[in-house]
């Protein structure tokens, strides 16, 4: 028997992806807007800022169109918020055989329901679910998580579950010894508002590393002029400004970048802490984030090396149109790869007009690999805005098909009714679509909505098949949690051989006299249909 060592095995995020996340971050960071940046007003200055600001003004535009929901996304990140959701269908195929009829009844007489209640403060979250099919009505459970632990109440059992979030590393070693013992499943992070950059390391990055790519970025790569150009079909007087750095100035930014970061004792301190939780896994040990900074390092050094290998026979070549900060205009082109033989060109050229009651844009993104093979994705969107009523169009076109959006909303107080279509069309002709209609109502203190999701394939009648999710919403004074201590079976507190004894003797028996009387009813109930 091979004797696995220890975190032999374990999943690790990959540093190498991770630095190809960090350089766009990085580079991003370079356009953050600030008091420095504002003040000048070279042309270095200008093309970072109209970047910038024209994120921001899309992103100032959807939040004022979605303020009800935004809102309520704000109330559920302050208070505790009771939601549910009630999900049930229709399947109305008259073409069906005999032998399916039965389940078509079931699905139709089907509910299955999802509940949950919140408290971001104290950190309590209980989630239930239940289901019925006609009259007979089916509790599967409810959880409990707190950040210390979870609890688990079962339909076939009065007894509470329990587990402590410290007891993870010891119940896994007891089967698995690449485990220490000390390991946590990382509850806590659960209640986290992201589980992405946290604000001190995006704060970080942006005081650490804006002005330094800003500086780094040579003033001689950058130009400004006035023109006049035509969008959409409006003449519009703007500044261009292109930033066109040679083949050596991208690899000296990005030796810098590197070895910044490479000797950045704080990055890698806050690397640690992003490190430490996986949102689909366990906290890493003290063992594995040492690890994964020792191989973040050596990738960085990798990196350095592959810089002096890289290939840029153009540069890179970026201009942008803009007015008052908004770019109405833009031409990327960039040809790259680590060798003149394996040369990729990649390319960005269209057009962009953010208003207020309008947004539209038309981009054309084209890649030519080393075989000069072409492909062209074209973007085109035009969002319309007016006297809360909406219909907007957003379609991507490629030689293999085209991804469309068509929707329509209307805003009447705190109620929204909207029609969306997301569909598929492939070099056949033939189309797939869903279709998402309903209602949403957002108060100040609760929301209800209405959503029915309905398919269309050109073989068959979009009312064939619709999807119905009610959904509720409401602040509430507290979550109900149940005592830790009363009633409870602490699994962590248990040897292997008496869990198991537990779960297949004692739980099993109950279990199986659940499901003997469940189906009892059930059966009972499918009769009369």
């Amino acid at each position: 028997m091979v004797e696995q060592q220890p975190n032999e095995g374990r999943q690790r995020k990959s540093p190498k992806l991770l630095i190809i996340v960090l350089t766009a971050f990085f580079i991003l960071a370079a356009g953050s807007v600030s008091a420095f940046f504002l003040l000048v007003k070279s042309p270095k200055a200008k093309y970072l800022l109209a970047e910038t600001q024209t994120l921001s003004q899309m992103s100032e535009l959807i939040q004022g169109r979605y303020k009800n929901e935004v809102d309520w996304m704000e109330i559920q990140n302050k208070k505790p918020v009771e939601t549910t959701w009630d999900v049930s269908a229709e399947w109305n195929d008259p073409s069906v055989g005999y032998d399916m009829q039965e389940i078509q009844s079931i699905v139709n007489n089907t509910t299955i329901q999802f509940g949950q209640v919140k408290d971001p403060v104290k950190k309590e979250w209980e989630m239930k679910w239940n289901g019925s099919l006609g009259s007979v009505d089916v509790e599967l459970g409810q959880l409990y998580l707190t950040p210390e632990r979870a609890l688990i109440a079962l339909p076939f059992t009065d007894k509470v579950l329990r587990f402590d979030d410290k007891d993870y590393g010891k119940m896994m070693k007891e089967t698995d010894d690449s485990f220490t013992g000390d390991e946590k499943l990382g509850l806590s992070r659960l209640f986290e508002k992201q589980f992405g950059f946290t604000e001190e390391f995006r704060n970080y990055i942006e005081k650490e590393y804006a002005q330094f790519l800003y500086k780094e970025l040579p003033d001689e790569a950058f130009t400004a002029e006035k023109e006049e150009v035509d969008v959409f079909g409006k003449k519009m007087k703007v500044e261009r400004v292109e930033m066109n750095l040679s083949e050596e100035q991208v690899k000296e930014v990005l030796r810098k970048l590197f070895k910044k970061a490479r000797s950045d004792e704080k990055l890698k301190a806050l690397l640690k802490e992003q490190f430490s939780f996986s949102p689909l896994g366990e906290d890493a040990t003290n063992a594995d984030l040492t690890d994964m900074i020792r191989d973040f390092e050596d990738s960085i050094d990798e990196a350095l090396k592959d810089v002096e290998q890289l290939v840029l026979p153009e540069g890179m070549k970026s201009v942008v149109w803009h007015q008052k900060r908004s770019i109405v205009k833009r031409d990327f082109h960039l040809t790259t790869g680590p060798s003149e033989e394996e040369l990729v060109t990649f390319k960005i050229k269209g057009d962009q007009l953010l208003e207020k009651e309008r947004q539209q844009w038309n981009y054309k993104i084209t890649s030519i690999n080393e075989y000069d093979e072409e492909e062209v994705v074209d973007f085109t969107g035009d969002l319309n805005w007016k006297d809360g009523k909406s219909n907007d169009e957003i379609t991507m076109g490629y030689d293999e098909g085209e991804l469309r959006y068509e929707g329509k909303e209307e805003l009447d107080g705190n109620k929204r009714t909207f029609t969306r279509t997301f569909s598929f069309t492939d070099d056949y002709d033939d189309t797939l679509a869903v279709i998402w209609s309903g209602d949403a109502t957002h108060e100040k203190d609760s929301m209800r909505a209405n959503h029915e999701f309905s398919f269309n394939e050109d073989s068959y009648d979009s009312e064939t098949i619709n999807v119905h999710v009610k959904q509720q919403g409401k602040i509430v004074k507290k979550v109900d949690m149940p005592n830790p201590d009363k009633n409870v079976v602490n699994l962590g507190e248990k040897s292997t051989e008496e869990l198991d004894e537990f779960l297949e003797e004692e739980l099993a028996t109950d279990f199986e006299e659940w499901v003997e009387n469940l189906i009892g009813e059930l059966q009972n109930e499918l009769d009369g249909f």
